[in-house]
Order: structure tokens, then sequence, then C-alpha cells
């Protein structure tokens, strides 16, 4: 079963990744983006619908139209009379009824008695109804209606066309008009009617049924509808899963981040107890020497007390020159009972110098960033390890004028003294071990550098690689190098080495003066 991360770990989760209810605001969006998206294709269906079928209108128009014009272009046309073809009473012509030499009876149609014709088969087959209508009809029934006659009027005024959906007692009907103006053909039927070249005559009217549209809308929405949820479930319902994947394994790499945390403290630790360790016997050298010497100044003190306590009663009880002489030595041992106390305060200094620095090597996995003084931190590591330095090298301190650091204080005292250990064991027999400060526009840097063995090209590939080391088994744990390199690391910094075999080795730490977010690696 696999182990839930811990809440601290949890922590350096994002929110919006952690807590569910967050994942409800993108799932929001996406339902409203689902719904503008239905909605806008519903409006563009209905557009492209009402497109459609005013294209269909505006065809037909056209076709009675050219038909009209064709009807004009040769006088008129003659079909026989019949019951429901009779001669048209409007028609003023002199050959308005022929008869054939056969006796059959024919009658002019003309263009406006044709439209009526042609829109009373059409009625009756397709739905469709067209019709010819005026403001100033010859024949009553061609008289515009309401919407007819706000559609001349705006045909006046230079409208091409006008259309709507208008009820009707059969349903909603898709209504088109566009206007017919009077041609050269038409003036010498409508010329007494006052109509001039290019006046607007009046209209065909166009109309259909709109509910076959509505349906056909209808049945698109419904199948939009059905494609736009399923959409949105099955997206809804991926986007879920994948968030939900993602939790978890945000939250394994959280755990395991927290853990590798934790490691890496722990082996922090270790170098910094492993490195104690190891000067722990020099440490005790260093501490035991001004203690010794404060005891045995302590017993001298306490001779001294008695003598002169005896001297004191002496003095008292005698005069002459038995008084000079006890007087003389009362002054030797004023001077010398001084002598003994400063001894002892510097060699207590020097144990409270070394337990306070000692101190921060013991906060070194728990300090916080502060402002850091190096030239300050490097003496203070060099006090720490001084018995592990004086008997193999002269240190030479060549410090620069830096400013004060943002950093963790304490680790960056641990890499110090890392490499302090490092350049005093490289050391066989006597050397130098050369510690450099200094800064440019961008970084503080320290360098540790020894004349002492140098290390091989093959060596200095894996310095920093964990557990690797060169020292005999047991003489090192090969974690100071890389526990280094990591505080360098996430400090945003580099360790730069240079090395040749034989002629010592030199390893600058570089430090951002500004903490930065991506450290780079470290150059060999």
């Amino acid at each position: 079963m696999q182990a839930q991360p811990s809440r601290k770990a949890g922590r350096n989760v994002p929110r919006i990744i952690r807590l569910r209810r967050w994942w409800l605001l993108p799932l929001a969006l996406w339902a409203l983006g689902s719904t503008l998206y239905y909605l806008n294709n519903q409006r563009q269906v209905r557009e492209q619908s009402m497109a459609i079928a005013i294209e269909g209108a505006r065809n037909m128009f056209r076709m009675v139209v050219l038909t009209r014009n064709w009807n004009s272009s040769h006088g008129g046309i003659y079909v026989p009379v019949t019951p429901r073809t009779q001669p048209n009473p409007y028609l003023e012509h002199p050959r308005r009824d022929l008869m054939t030499t056969d006796g059959v009876a024919l009658t002019m149609i003309n263009p406006a008695y044709m439209t009526r014709l042609i829109g009373e088969m059409a009625e009756l087959n397709a739905g469709a109804i067209f019709r010819l209508t005026s403001l100033r009809p010859m024949r009553p029934a061609n008289a515009a209606d309401a919407w007819e006659a706000r559609a001349l009027q705006h045909f006046e005024q230079g409208q091409r066309e006008s259309w709507s959906v208008e009820a009707s007692p059969t349903g909603p009907l898709l209504r088109y008009m566009a206007p017919l103006l009077i041609q050269e053909s038409c003036l010498h039927c409508h010329a007494k009617q006052g109509y001039k070249l290019g006046d607007v005559r009046g209209g065909i009217s166009v109309s259909q049924k709109y509910e076959a549209i509505e349906q056909a809308v209808a049945r698109q929405s419904h199948e939009t509808l059905i494609a736009t949820l399923s959409t949105f479930l099955l997206i809804s319902s991926l986007g879920w899963l994948l968030l939900e994947l993602l939790r978890r394994r945000w939250m394994e790499l959280a755990s395991q981040f927290h853990e590798l945390e934790e490691t890496q403290h722990q082996l922090l630790q270790a170098e910094k107890l492993a490195s104690i360790g190891q000067l722990a016997a020099g440490v005790a050298h260093e501490i035991n020497n001004p203690v010794g010497f404060v005891n045995s100044n302590l017993g001298s003190l306490r001779n001294y007390s008695q003598q002169m306590i005896a001297l004191l009663e002496q003095c008292r009880a005698g005069q002459g020159k038995e008084a000079d002489f006890v007087a003389a030595d009362f002054d030797y041992l004023r001077h010398d009972v001084l002598d003994l106390l400063q001894e002892s305060q510097d060699g207590l200094g020097r144990v409270t110098r070394i337990v306070n620095d000692l101190k921060d090597f013991s906060r070194v996995d728990r300090a916080e960033e502060q402002d850091f003084d190096l030239n300050g931190g490097l003496d203070s590591t060099l006090n720490v390890v001084w018995n592990e330095v004086k008997y193999k090298a002269e240190v030479v301190r060549d410090y620069g004028e830096i400013p004060l650091l943002r950093c963790v204080g304490a680790q960056i005292n641990q890499v110090a003294m890392n490499l302090l250990l490092n350049a005093a064991h490289a050391i066989a027999e006597h050397g130098t071990i050369t510690l450099r400060t200094g800064h440019d526009a961008h970084t503080v840097w320290f360098e540790v550098a020894d004349t002492g063995s140098g290390i091989a090209p093959e060596v200095l590939r894996r310095i920093f690689e964990p557990f690797f080391t060169t020292r005999p088994v047991g003489k090192g744990t090969g974690l100071g190098l890389s526990v280094s390199y990591d505080i360098v690391r996430k400090h945003g910094g580099q360790i730069h080495v240079n090395s040749q075999p034989g002629q010592g080795s030199c390893f600058r730490v570089s430090l951002p003066k500004e903490k930065q977010t991506s450290p780079e690696q470290p150059a060999a």
C-alpha cells in the first residue's frame, strides 16, 4: 500500500494541485466555454439557415424577374383562353384577344398577369407564395398589406431588399421582397399612372413557411447540444482524472523531495559530526593546553595566597629589617599573581573562542540566512581546525575588503572547514595554505589554495561525487566535497577547482551578492 505524504511535505505542493476544490475553477471555466460555444453555434446555425432561406427566396425573385423580362422582350405572349386563364381585364391593348385560323381563342399574357399565374401555380405545388404588389396597383387584389407597404416605402428611400419572419394563421412565414423598377417597356401601360423611368413601380413579395427551417434548426440544436455535452463530460472526466494523477504524482514527489531534504540534512549532520570527530583530538588538545596551565596557575595562586597570609602575619608581628624583607617578598608575589591571573584569563578566552566557534558548527543544518562576515567566518573556522593545520602548513591570510553576504553563515563555515581539512591532508610534510577573499560586480568569493600533491585529472572529475574518496578505508567519508557542493549550489554559487599533480590545488567558492534561483553547475 502506498504511503501517504506527510502534511509537512504536502505544503510543498501548489494549493491548486493539493486542494481539489480549486479544480472547480477550471471546470467552471470549461463549462462557461462550452456554453458560449453552444450558444454561438446556435446563433451561427440560425444565421446560416436564415441566409440559405433568404437566398432561396432571392433566387425565386430573380427567376420571376427573368421570366417577366423574357415576356416583356416579346411584347407579351398569347395562350389559349381557359376557365383558369381568362382575358386580363386590366390590360388595355388593341390586340389583347385573338382568334386563330382554326377557331382557338387566344389572350395576351403580359408580365404582371404571368407573375400572378405563376404565383398561383407555385403556391399549389410548392407551398411558396409570391405575388406582385404595389402602393398604387392597377388590380385591387395586388394592393400591398402592412408588411409589404413598409417594404415598398423603404424601397422608395433606396433600400434594395427586405426580409423578416412574420406570424400568420398557418404558422410563421419567412417573407422576402425586392423592388420592381419602371423600364422602357413598362411605360406604355403605366405611364398614365404617373410613373417615370427608374421609379419603384412595386415589388415582388415571396413568402414561404418557416416551420421547416425551425425544425432543421431544432434538430441541429439538439445534435449540437448532445455533442457539446458529451465533449464536456468526456474532457471534464479526463481532465479530472489527469489532475488526480498529477496530484498523486506531485504528492509522491513532494514526499520524496521531503525525504531527500531530510537525507541531505542527515548527510550534512553526518559530515559535520565526522569532521568534528576528526578534529576532536586536536580541539581537545587546544582546550587542554589553556585548561592545564590555568589549573597549574590556580595551584600556584593557592600557594601564593598562603604565603601572602603568612607574610602579612609576620609583617603585623615584626619590625625593622624583617619587615623590609617581608615587604620585598610581598611585592614579588603581587606582580607574579597579576601575571598568573592575566595568563589564566588569556587561556580561558582561548577556550571560550574555541567553544563559541564549535557552537556555530553545531547549528549548521538549522541556521537561518543572515548578514555574514565572510572574513570573520574564515577566521572562526581556522580557529576550529587550527590543531589539524598548524603542524602541516603555514597559513597565509590574504583578505580583501568585501561586503556582508546574505547566507547561512554556519553552512559556509562548514564548506571552509572541509576545504581547509582537504588542503591540510594534501600536504605531505610542510607547506603553505593561503586563504584569499574578494568580490566583483556580482559575487563574493574565497579561495583555499595549498602547495600539496595536487589532484590527478581522472580524480578531479569525480571529487564532488558522494562517498568518493582517495583516502584509505576508515580515514574519510567521501562526503566533504559533495556536501560542500550541495551547500554552495543551494546558495546559488559555484565551486571552481584548479589543480595539477605535484603543483597543489586551489578551490574557489563564488557566492552571489543577491540570491539566485537557478544555480549553475560547478566547474573543474
